[in-house]
């Protein structure tokens, strides 16, 4: 029988969590032999009755949610011949779109990430005529994105399909970290609250329990991933987007500001990009700038800075400063050993 809808009060909770279960819901409920509230409400670790609203939600959103009775079982799927995966059409931007993020994600190649953008790239082939089909693959020809500093994720396959069921699922996981300050990899207990692609590398981004604190995991680190049995909740308080703007990269801590003089060639350079949310630019008269941060780590500016050589001085704060100028010593004294030995 068609389910009859009536809307009910949302439950209170974040709206991507209810997103993410309701996505996972359709998944379920596309199955052939359909599944019992019971069963749906196992696989989804919440109770039948927001089960029930769930599938509410979906058949007010136009989905053929449908209930059979067998053997004295009510089973819930969708109505026969229908296919979540409706036919798309796309413009000739959304094409060249598309092909532009499957660039940036190539460093993904050989994990599920990229594997399932290169099937969902055939599958929308296959709603083109030929000949748009392949205008589309000759996108390659006209599209080309490059990285630097790629890293391999070849052997991470079965770390990131872990990871990804346990981020969706709120599942706690046992990982198997190796961290380059030590030499044995250590077995740490992590709530998975975010996978995060950033700077043509993978994070995870979670709460780890060996530490209490909120950590960020380098994917390629990770040996192995176990799920526990243990669910896990995102504290409200939590803000990636606020949590993502204490670091000038990729390393967090408390806020401090920095003010960096970088030279009038260097100046049309460093206006064009967005360094960090924090950043403010004054100009000088002689064509200089001074770039204003509030970062959580001096250690990645001052890797940052080497690169620009004497275009760049540290005004603020005092550490770095000293710091630049200890760096640039050492580094001048082994070119001078270096070019001693050649003599």
């Amino acid at each position: 029988m068609a389910l009859r809808v009536k809307l009910s009060a949302p439950q209170a909770m974040p709206r991507g969590d209810q997103l993410t279960r309701q996505w996972r819901l359709v998944q379920l409920l596309a199955g052939r032999m359909g599944r019992t509230l019971a069963q749906l409400a196992g696989e989804l670790a919440v109770t039948k009755r927001t089960v029930q609203r769930d599938i509410e939600v979906l058949s007010v959103a136009g989905f053929p949610v449908t209930s059979e009775t067998r053997n004295g079982t009510v089973f819930w799927h969708f109505m026969e011949g229908f296919h979540a995966e409706a036919p798309i059409a796309l413009t000739l931007t959304e094409q060249m779109a598309l092909y532009f993020i499957r660039g940036l994600f190539k460093p993904l190649q050989g994990t599920p990430i990229y594997e399932s953008l290169e099937t969902a790239m055939q599958k929308i082939g296959l709603q083109l005529p030929a000949q748009s089909f392949r205008f589309l693959r000759g996108l390659d020809q006209g599209i080309s994105v490059s990285s630097f500093g790629l890293k391999d994720y070849s052997h991470s396959k079965e770390v990131i399909e872990a990871l990804t069921r346990a981020v969706f699922n709120k599942f706690t996981v046992r990982i198997l970290h190796h961290s380059a300050q030590y030499e044995r990899a250590i077995e740490r207990d992590v709530d998975p609250y975010r996978l995060w692609y950033v700077n043509n590398g993978l994070y995870l981004v979670g709460h780890d329990h060996r530490k209490n604190a909120l950590r960020v995991f380098a994917v390629e680190r990770i040996e192995s991933v176990k799920r526990t049995n243990r669910r896990f909740e995102t504290p409200p308080d939590f803000n990636f987007e606020e949590f993502k703007q204490s670091a000038f990269n990729m390393v967090w801590g408390e806020p401090q500001e920095v003010k960096i003089r970088f030279s009038p060639s260097q100046a049309p350079y460093i206006r064009e990009r967005t360094w960090h949310p924090s950043q403010k630019i004054e100009s000088e008269s002689d064509g200089s700038i001074i770039l204003t941060l509030k970062v959580g780590d001096l250690g990645e500016v001052k890797r940052w800075l080497i690169g620009f050589g004497a275009e760049a001085a540290v005004l603020e704060p005092e550490e770095l400063r000293n710091d630049m100028t200890s760096e640039y010593a050492r580094l001048a004294n082994r070119m001078q050993r270096r070019g001693g030995s050649k003599q």
